[in-house]
């Protein structure tokens, strides 16, 4: 089972990841079906199976837009008229609310073209009498149409992804493999989720315990997996600071080299180095350093004034380093005492200074100071 697990692909919720613990609106729902079905060979296939019944020509699919007439989701040819009502997390129904959709429908298609499909979370679930009375359940017969997400959904996309060539059409290949992912975490339905389930329950045991016990040992592991996770994130940190000054100390070397002629650079902690200058009559620092231990990053900062006090020198200062044709950016967040900073990815940071260095150095309005 472990060696299983190992070399099962490897899985990506981005949906559920970029959400955390919020979910999909129900109208977020219908923007996706829409996107899905805006492609001709979706929008044939999804009427196939969910109207298997009705004769229709291809070339006279429309589905506006969602939201129109406050209608989740419709699907219209010119035999029929789909309404798709989205109750995917159960939001409360509307007065009437099928009944208007119905009413909207019927001023420009008879009865019997007009389709109802109401759509579930995990379960199937009908209309109430508020949002569709009698008189209007029986005009629709068999056209009210009961699915939901879990079973029917998933499903429907499951077999149309089987369908999509990737080098034909890789964003709708993509964005059903995204869907479908979303759609099977949410109801449990993973099958890599299902073996790592069945993983974790025989290697606790689980299945010889009480319902109790299992609890019991589930929030045993769950505490020890806290603490372990804590521990974890300590040792990280103090990882990436240890590889974040060894990454300063072999940079100081390679600029020191370089600069060894110009420049004399200076260390003011193990994880920061480079020179002070004059600028029309401040002091500056030009200079490499980590910060949070995330990406490295190379800037000039003010030593005793800032932005705020010193509009027109760091303004002056910045435009000399933003207009030497160097490649250099600022970052938009900044905070005053920094005249221009930027982060770096590591195999350019070395480049980067010394470029800046330079551009300081060959200026004949900064002086460099010890």
């Amino acid at each position: 089972m472990k060696y299983e697990l190992s070399n099962s692909p490897f899985i990506i919720d981005l949906l559920d990841d970029a959400l955390r613990s919020e979910r999909l609106k129900e109208t977020a729902h219908s923007r996706i079906l829409y996107r899905i079905l805006h492609n001709d060979t979706m929008r044939i296939r999804f009427v196939e199976h969910f109207l298997p019944d009705v004769s229709f020509s291809p070339s006279n699919i429309q589905i506006p837009y969602p939201d129109r007439h406050r209608i989740d989701l419709t699907i219209k040819s010119d035999t029929f008229f789909l309404i798709i009502e989205n109750k995917i997390n159960n939001a409360p129904e509307q007065p009437h609310q099928i009944e208007k959709y119905f009413k909207i429908a019927q001023k420009l298609y008879p009865d019997d073209q007009i389709y109802v499909m109401y759509l579930g979370g995990d379960a199937n679930i009908s209309p109430s009498e508020q949002s569709l009375p009698t008189i209007i359940r029986q005009r629709l017969c068999d056209r009210l149409i009961i699915k939901n997400y879990k079973d029917d959904i998933t499903t429907w996309c499951k077999s149309v992804y089987e369908q999509v060539n990737f080098n034909e059409q890789p964003f709708l290949k993509s964005t059903l493999l995204l869907y479908i992912t979303y759609l099977e975490n949410k109801y449990n339905i993973n099958k890599m989720n299902n073996k790592i389930d069945k993983a974790l329950i025989e290697t606790l045991r689980l299945n010889a315990l009480t319902l109790t016990e299992k609890i019991k040992v589930i929030e045993d592991q769950i505490d020890n997996i806290d603490k372990i996770r804590d521990r974890l994130s300590y040792l990280l940190d103090d990882y990436y600071e240890q590889s974040n000054i060894n990454d300063i100390k072999e940079w100081y070397t390679q600029c020191s080299n370089i600069l060894l002629h110009k420049i004399h650079l200076t260390m003011e902690n193990n994880i920061e180095f480079g020179f002070n200058f004059k600028y029309h009559n401040l002091y500056f620092r030009c200079t490499v350093s980590y910060e949070d231990n995330q990406s490295p990053y190379w800037g000039i900062y003010g030593l005793n004034e800032n932005n705020n006090s010193q509009p027109k020198i760091f303004g002056s200062l910045r435009r000399l380093v933003l207009n030497s044709n160097k490649g250099f950016h600022n970052y938009d967040d900044n905070s005053p005492e920094w005249v221009i900073s930027n982060y770096e990815k590591k195999e350019m940071i070395v480049d980067k200074f010394v470029d800046l260095a330079n551009l300081i150095y060959c200026t004949d309005t900064c002086y460099i100071t010890e």
